[in-house]
């Protein structure tokens, strides 16, 4: 049973849509579902604080863009065919536990149940409640978004615009839905307001000064950058996805990821049931699970994460411009991916080595 605190599933939607291909198939979708918007992106063109641009570019398409409340809808109607009841306008308030189970409880009533799988988002109520750490609230970014036609628009390429004047502490994001529209947003520190950088960024990327009507975009939700709790199970009860902090440092996306360890947490629950227990013990198979699927990656994303929010923009600068002057961006989309980035920064010496020695001019190494 799936109890969901809004009256409509997938509303309100919190997401930029850009999910991998290799992603979106991982975890039981479909790339062609009619919750694509756009699955023609090749890869991402990265602008430094100073204009400078990197172009990392696959000869194929390896993402795509899509509807997140279809895609939400899509995975509800997958769910009820498994045998699965789907309760709306049911929040969970508290979870207290009983001799033989645990009850859920809130203003609709309560139920009792063997074991839950808390996905209550970022806010991590019931994760508290349990006695367990939450996420770290000092990298939950405000972020702002809204969908506009953008002129001079590659239909098959993200755009990332970096610097502390665009979105301090995260990005800036144009992903392209398609016929000219695009989805526009940034997110940033804590403590300023993601809509009016927007609102300036909207300008510097369009050109134009905005209408009245946009000049305070919406504001759309979180970025989690904080990384994985320290633990996702309790007696009875396991944490999925953005309560377990199970989204990329480096970017805030969480659907892969968190849609991963969520099919890790169902089967690690339903062959606990199906021993006859629930307790701590049998659901920690569950964390030593993703961690050892995901472990690594949150650790080298995590690091990534730090060292970019310590560059200063002239860094970015030239950090790009070497790159792109390098042909760094040709070498990095050769061996990319989008959720499992810890392969991309562990081959970065070896890439920057191999752009270096083919650089016309450049010194050949010696013979052995």
């Amino acid at each position: 049973m799936v109890l969901e605190e809004h009256e409509q599933i997938g509303l309100p939607v919190e997401c930029a849509g850009l999910l991998s291909l290799k992603g979106l198939k991982a975890i039981g979708l479909k790339p062609e579902g009619h919750y694509v918007l756009n699955r023609q992106l090749r890869g991402a063109r990265f602008v430094s604080p100073g204009g400078r641009e990197l172009l990392v570019e696959a000869g194929e398409p390896v993402a795509c863009v899509v509807d997140r409340h279809l895609l939400d809808l899509a995975l509800a109607e997958q769910a009820e065919r498994a045998g699965a009841e789907m309760l709306l306008g049911r929040k969970v308030l508290a979870i207290s536990y009983l001799p033989s189970g645990i009850s859920l409880s809130g203003r609709w009533g309560s139920l009792q149940a063997q074991v839950a799988v808390v996905a209550e988002g970022f806010r991590s109520r019931l994760v508290r409640r349990l006695g367990l750490r939450t996420i770290d609230w000092r990298r939950v970014l405000p972020a702002s978004q809204m969908e506009l036609r953008v002129p001079d628009l590659a239909e098959d390429l993200v755009e990332v615009w970096l610097g502390s004047r665009v979105a301090p502490g995260l990005f800036a994001w144009v992903i392209p839905l398609g016929d000219g529209l695009a989805r526009v947003g940034l997110a940033c520190r804590r403590g300023l307001d993601p809509r009016e950088l927007l609102a300036t960024f909207l300008r510097r990327r369009l050109g134009v000064r905005l209408p009245p009507c946009l000049r305070r975009p919406p504001y759309a939700g979180s970025v989690l950058t904080c990384g994985p709790i320290p633990r996702t199970y309790a007696d009875r009860v396991v944490i999925v996805g953005d309560a377990a902090g199970q989204a990329k440092p480096t970017t805030g996306g969480g659907v892969v990821l968190g849609g991963l360890c969520a099919l890790l947490a169902g089967r690690t629950v339903a062959e606990a049931v199906r021993a006859g227990g629930a307790s701590a013990e049998a659901l920690r198979a569950y964390e030593v699970a993703w961690r050892s699927l995901l472990g690594r990656e949150f650790k080298a994303m995590l690091l990534t994460r730090r060292l970019l929010d310590r560059l200063p923009d002239k860094a970015l600068d030239l950090a790009v411009r070497l790159a792109s002057e390098l042909g760094l961006g040709h070498e990095v989309a050769s061996v990319a991916e989008m959720d499992f980035q810890s392969r991309v920064l562990t081959a970065l010496p070896r890439l920057l080595l191999s752009c270096l020695i083919q650089r016309p001019g450049a010194p050949r190494p010696p013979r052995p």
